[in-house]
């Protein structure tokens, strides 16, 4: 099997894919906002023992949670380490900081000492923790020169440098991104399966459309397992496959859901047939899920994950506009977030080697993006 990673450098987003065989398996963002990982000196808000847990600032919107309240007041520096990133409604959950690397180690110790709670201490590499997860891969494929050299000179000859235009063209990934947020899967052979996520757990359904129920009830399988893993879908998840003949039939799916999970790098337990003919399971939560991360709802992005598209854009378009002053031209949300991103814009000027104008416009849908040269 060929494995590789796509990794497509962007000011304040960047975005790793995992492709097996030609096939988009799994997508990584990587963001300041996200921690997973990461080594913070947090401070205690506070320890509650009837929960046996600690609430600690970590420098976030809401606090993370931490197991245990022994020994812990409020107001007490703590080093913790990032096990889940903060999801909508929810904070980080942490663990107590574990580094087996000394070297490692001791560059976290001097961090700390110079550092004041809440303080981001070491945040781990997302291509390190993806080629560390997956030794199989046998490239790397970069398309921007800077992060491309420095990639090289890490991790050496698996890494290569994508010259031929954007580097998620490569397997059509770009397309199938975009199909990883869309509510229906079309399924290879004929029927499909439905993904409706909502606040208590995420619903799939499996239609046959004209084919036979047992073969797309098998076809259904491996494409939830890849569905789940790829659009990072957490919490509990319940399968509501084509109504089998016998019940005995939705027993052997659950087992092949089981072996078709069992190679998710993320937990995944499957509990079996409910009452009602439905298979449940659990997906160990590592953080936001990909709709999560650039969606409001399945057809709004929101306007933060709009920006980081037209900086990507305009990134990309400046190669083919040399010495053109250039102008970002959107809605007024996404104009809005964009100067609030004020570092991702200034690596975007500075990979473009030029300023790059904003102009809003009230007249433009979210998700439309223009890219003007200035008279």
């Amino acid at each position: 099997m060929a494995v590789e990673i796509l990794y497509e450098w962007g000011p304040g987003e960047s975005r790793l894919a995992l492709v097996e065989d030609g096939i988009l398996t799994e997508l990584a963002l990587d963001r300041p906002e996200l921690l997973a990982g990461a080594v913070i000196l947090g401070r205690v808000v506070e320890a509650v023992p009837r929960l046996n847990a600690t609430f600690v600032d970590i420098g976030q919107e809401r606090p993370g949670l931490l197991d245990g309240a022994s020994g812990r007041v409020q107001g007490q520096d703590i080093r913790v380490q990032v096990r889940a990133d903060a999801w909508p409604g929810k904070g980080a959950i942490l663990h107590k900081a574990k580094i087996d690397d000394p070297a490692l180690r001791v560059a976290i110790e001097r961090a700390a000492e110079k550092a004041k709670a809440p303080a981001l201490l070491w945040r781990p590499d997302p291509l390190e923790r993806m080629l560390a997860a997956n030794p199989e891969v046998a490239a790397v494929w970069i398309d921007d020169g800077a992060t491309f050299a420095a990639a090289r000179s890490r991790f050496g000859d698996r890494i290569q440098h994508h010259r031929s235009g954007a580097v998620f063209e490569r397997h059509e990934v770009a397309e199938a991104v975009e199909q990883a947020l869309a509510p229906t899967v079309l399924l290879p052979g004929g029927g499909r399966i439905s993904i409706e996520p909502t606040r208590a757990l995420t619903a799939i359904d499996v239609d046959t459309g004209r084919d036979a129920t047992d073969a797309v009830n098998r076809r259904a399988v491996d494409e939830i397992a890849r569905q789940l893993r790829l659009r990072a879908i957490g919490g509990q998840v319940v399968i509501d496959f084509v109504s089998a003949a016998y019940r005995g039939a939705l027993y052997k799916l659950s087992d092949a859901l089981k072996r078709a999970t069992a190679f998710d790098p993320v937990a995944v337990h499957v509990h079996g047939v409910t009452h009602l003919g439905l298979i449940e399971l659990v997906r160990e939560r590592r953080g936001p899920s990909l709709a999560e991360l650039t969606s409001e709802t399945a057809l709004r992005p929101t306007a933060r994950a709009v920006a980081h598209r037209a900086m990507r854009s305009v990134v990309a378009e400046a190669a083919h506009r040399p010495g053109k002053a250039l102008t970002l031209v959107v809605a007024p949300a996404v104009a809005a977030a964009l100067a609030a991103m004020g570092e991702a814009m200034a690596a975007a000027e500075s990979r473009v080697g030029r300023p790059v104008a904003i102009r809003s416009d009230n007249a433009r849908a979210r998700d439309d993006v223009m890219i003007e040269e200035q008279p």
